[in-house]
């Protein structure tokens, strides 16, 4: 790394700590996957042992790539993420065409990914149009935007509180799924006996390995951390364990739940919103 990059990133004030690193992992990885992609999961996969399976592997094998991360943020604690690492090892020129692809495809898409996700269960509450949800999900990102730009501690505070409040949302549908009467539970079930086939567990796990997606974010503001070959791991490994954690009863309480209410694979589409499965998951699901 050339002096003049090390001297900006030490400009740069590490105001963010261990819990705000955490957190930053946590309110990612517990992000919008996990409350729309269970659907199209559970229609690759109809038996309740072969969802957990491929929730199990998936999850390992994302730990397993945030270890590999806490390494590399440890050896270089630098803002940019995949950038910095590929400048290291490859050269200039594969950093740049990686910063180049995030800045247009990976990050703005998974920004406009969550914009629409936003809208979307707004949807299932107020009744909106169209426009007005393109509207919606445009002024989330610009105040969002507005946010980060502030300040560094205000950002902290918001994910903070974004965070605590997925959590809450995970545990509210893990409490009412838990909670419904025993016959309400055993209609819910899918069939036992049903065919197991390698191409479904793969589209599935394609969906799982999504929603565990975002541990690889906190190494774009490793630059802001405090102690970060310190920090760095330990918010990874933590934020993983903790954003692995609520996804496990929320599994099975998804399967239990999930041929009633607006996710049921069976339910009529509304015409004033999208399925809760995205179109490409909608497609493979289909083949």
């Amino acid at each position: 790394m050339s002096a003049s990059a090390e001297t900006r990133d030490e400009d740069l004030p590490r105001r963010l700590g261990w819990f705000d690193a955490t957190a930053i992992v946590i309110g990612i990885v517990i992000g919008s996957g996990i409350f729309l992609l269970p659907n199209l999961i559970a229609q690759n996969l109809r038996s309740a042992v072969s969802i957990l399976a491929v929730w199990t592997v998936s999850g390992v094998l994302s730990f397993f790539g945030a270890l590999a991360y806490a390494e590399l943020g440890a050896m270089m604690p630098a803002t940019g993420g995949q950038y910095v690492y590929l400048r290291v090892a490859y050269g200039p020129l594969c950093a740049f065409v990686c910063g180049w692809t995030f800045m247009l495809a990976v990050l703005s898409g998974g920004i406009a990914w969550l914009a629409v996700t936003f809208s979307i269960y707004l949807g299932q509450f107020v009744p909106l149009a169209p426009a007005a949800s393109q509207l919606i999900s445009l002024a989330l990102i610009a105040a969002l935007s507005a946010v980060n730009y502030i300040g560094i501690r205000e950002g902290a505070f918001v994910q903070r509180t974004f965070t605590l409040l997925k959590i809450a949302g995970l545990l509210l549908l893990i409490g009412s799924a838990l909670l419904l009467p025993a016959d309400a539970v055993h209609r819910a079930l899918p069939a036992a006996g049903a065919q197991f086939s390698l191409a479904h567990f793969g589209v599935a796990m394609i969906a799982c390995l999504m929603a565990y997606n975002g541990w690889t974010y906190i190494s774009f503001v490793a630059g802001e951390v405090k102690r970060p070959e310190r920090n760095l791991p330990l918010s990874l490994a933590a934020g993983m364990a903790a954003g692995a954690f609520p996804k496990s009863p929320s599994r099975s309480a998804w399967a239990r739940r999930r041929r009633s209410g607006p996710w049921a694979p069976s339910a009529p589409r509304r015409s004033r919103s999208p399925s809760c499965s995205p179109s490409w998951a909608r497609s493979m699901a289909a083949s």
